[in-house]
């Protein structure tokens, strides 16, 4: 074998260059034998020793970085021409490697023609794309760090989740959590403890049932356990449309209960001995399909007066009810069977709501309380509400009389002896509420495994209680402060107040303040010879008054979740800071005579109280403690009608009359220091 040409490197003494470049890629022999490879297909060394000669890839890696060679870098100067020369022939090597034959003259003259090359402009400078290119592998190499895997955040639940939910028993659930405590119009759950499961979804199912529909209805009105901020505008919007839907819903299923299958095919036939044929299951398994229509007709009442403030329609819809419950003869139920109880309880609820009506509109109710046809045995537990309802209405007529009588100049002889009828009964009515409960914080704990019917047996009781109170102070208010209006709409029986009288945008002038205005009124003392005197009637609306602040403040909140202890108030979720808004308020009118009442014996005291010398500042004081005690007492019905306004937004008018009326009443008191 012939030895490589050589000759002698001047730039390097004592050393040897050769006439060819080292090849790019040796075969595996002399890698083994550590001699020099000519690159060739089969190089000459194997052809001599007669060995297979094959080349492959090296699997050792790529250039050692050891720590000799790093030093010896950093002390080389920079690269010169001959270093460039050098790979370029490494280069020139690498592309002949791949042509068979041994090398010829041609490779030299190919050689030679690479030499000059580098005389020409740019010779020796790096190409940019292969720059770029081993820039982008250096930076990888460096500054790539092991992904973490990414880990999907946590979202919550969609910020305008509604109470919906999946089945009738989950329907049937919730009335008993939210509205039964309140408002029973069904027979006792049949398991306890129930609980609230409302969709964290949009829901598909949709009840058949009218009864189902309208409890849909007022559970549309209560905000999701979890919704963040169930006051904004297009939260609540949402919940009144989905409400209205469900109402319009009950509505068109109750007509389809009442349809008759004759009427399209036979109506002579139907006309004769139709009956309504229903084609779906019932909604409760102690409530019988019939009886549906008349509860859905019921809670639509409630739902037209409180979340629509529309007082016709509730009265319609208390109309329908009371037009099929008699159709169906429920007013003289006698009979005992698996049905008896919910037919009990569809009457009286019926009895009940439109008496109601007749209480808001202020019109006559159109059945005679105390008709003999009525001989439905009333439910356990009910007899006290009832009767309290029949007082209120009776108390309503009277203030209606006796406005009616003070207008038109009419005899008022019969004054006195109905207004002391009316005293005597409701006073006989608040006897027992007084003996069985000794006072509302002395009542028992309702405890999470009660049964939702021994809640509303002593809800009910709290709400009679409300309704004698309310009654009291619409046979007294007249004596005691002339029904002289302080609000500026009216609500149910309270006049609105006239221009003249009217607080809001003249609050500030001197013909409007508190003290000149009752002053300019209290002068007209009336004519009619009352039971009672002004005064002694004044402290029968004081304490009326201060009693149905007590009971509202007191009656129980619904407890969806069954948790213990129940917080007061409590919370919509665990996560939530808003309160679970009470349902059913079919009582709201007392909180409203309850405020009238604390906001004329402000307005009266205020007008009355006049220091003179020494007595002024023991008087200050007495009178201080006195409005003080006032002013919490309607912030607390405020509270309560607030809490009511979560869910239903009719009831917002209410609670901001109060508040204007406070903030009116009171707006001299911190100043002149006397309270």
């Amino acid at each position: 074998m012939s030895s490589p040409k050589t000759f002698a490197d001047v730039t390097r003494p004592g050393h040897r260059r050769f006439c060819k470049p080292p090849v790019k890629v040796a075969c595996l022999s002399c890698r083994t034998l550590r001699v020099r490879c000519d690159g060739e297909e089969r190089c000459s060394n194997c052809i001599a020793k007669d060995t297979v000669c094959c080349y492959l890839p090296s699997k050792r890696g790529g250039p050692r970085n050891c720590q000799n060679r790093k030093r010896k870098r950093l002390s080389t100067p920079p690269t010169t021409i001959s270093d460039v020369r050098d790979e370029e022939y490494q280069g020139l090597r690498r592309d002949n490697s791949s042509v068979d034959g041994p090398s010829s003259s041609s490779d030299e003259d190919g050689w030679m023609n690479q030499l000059l090359s580098l005389g020409a402009p740019g010779a020796g400078l790096r190409s940019i794309e292969n720059s770029v290119t081993e820039m982008e592998q250096i930076f990888d190499s460096i500054f790539t760090v092991d992904e973490q895997p990414i880990v999907p955040e946590l979202t919550g639940p969609p910020p305008d989740l509604l109470q919906t939910y999946g089945s009738n028993e989950d329907i049937l659930d919730a009335y008993y959590a939210f509205i039964h405590i309140y408002y029973p119009i069904l027979p006792p759950p049949e398991r306890v403890p129930v609980q609230n499961r409302p969709l964290a979804e949009k829901s598909t199912f949709r009840p058949s049932s009218p009864l189902g529909l309208a409890i849909s209805a007022i559970l549309a009105l209560i905000p999701h356990p979890e919704a963040k901020q169930p006051s904004r505008t297009e939260y609540v919007k949402l919940r009144r449309d989905l409400a209205h839907s469900f109402a319009q819903s009950a509505l068109e299923a109750i007509e389809a209960d009442l349809e008759l299958l004759d009427s399209s095919s036979d109506p002579a036939k139907a006309l004769s001995d139709g009956a309504p044929q229903f084609q779906r299951m019932g909604f409760h398994d102690k409530v019988p399909i019939c009886l549906e229509a008349v509860l859905a007709l019921v809670l639509l009442s409630v739902y037209e007066y409180a979340q629509r403030g529309n007082i016709n329609k509730m009265c319609n819809r208390a109309g329908q009810a009371l037009t099929a419950a008699m159709s169906m003869s429920l007013h003289e139920m006698v009979d005992e069977d698996e049905f008896s109880e919910a037919r009990r309880r569809a009457w009286w609820i019926t009895y009940l709501t439109v008496c109601q009506g007749s209480i808001v509109s202020g019109m006559p109710p159109a059945i005679n309380p105390y008709d003999p046809r009525f001989v439905t045995p009333i439910p356990e537990g009910w007899k006290l509400l009832i009767e309290a309802q029949q007082t209120i209405l009776e108390a309503t007529t009277f203030v209606h009389d006796l406005d009616l009588t003070t207008k038109s100049q009419f005899n008022a002889s019969w004054v006195s002896q109905r207004m002391m009828d009316l005293d005597n009964q409701i006073t006989c009515l608040l006897h027992p509420c007084r003996v069985s409960s000794r006072g509302v914080n002395k009542m028992p704990p309702i405890s999470t495994q009660d049964s939702p019917d021994v809640v509303a047996l002593h809800a009910i009781n709290y709400i009679a209680e409300i309704k004698l109170h309310s009654a009291r102070i619409k046979t007294h208010r007249f004596c005691a402060f002339q029904d002289i209006p302080v609000f500026r709409k009216r609500h149910c029986d309270l006049v609105a107040a006239g221009p003249q009288c009217c607080r809001v945008g003249a609050s500030k002038s001197a013909t409007s303040t508190p003290d000149s205005f009752l002053s300019s009124m209290i002068s007209e003392t009336s004519t009619i010879d009352f039971p009672f005197s002004a005064h002694a009637s004044s402290k029968i609306c004081l304490h009326a008054a201060l009693n149905i602040v007590n009971l509202l403040d007191n009656l129980p909140y619904p407890n969806p979740m069954n948790e213990i202890p129940l917080t007061r108030p409590p919370y919509l979720s665990r996560n939530s800071r808003v309160e679970i808004p009470r349902t059913m308020p079919t009582f709201t009118c007392c909180a409203m005579q309850s405020s009238y009442a604390m906001l004329m014996l402000c307005l009266k005291a205020r007008a009355m109280h006049e220091p003179v010398g020494d007595e002024s500042a023991s008087g200050s004081r007495s009178l201080g403690g006195f409005l003080d005690e006032l002013r919490q007492s309607l912030r607390l019905v405020s509270k309560a009608l607030g809490n009511y306004a979560i869910a239903f937004e009719a009831l917002n008018g209410m609670r901001e009359e109060i508040s204007q009326s406070v903030e009116w009443a009171f707006e001299q008191v911190t100043a002149d220091g006397v309270a």
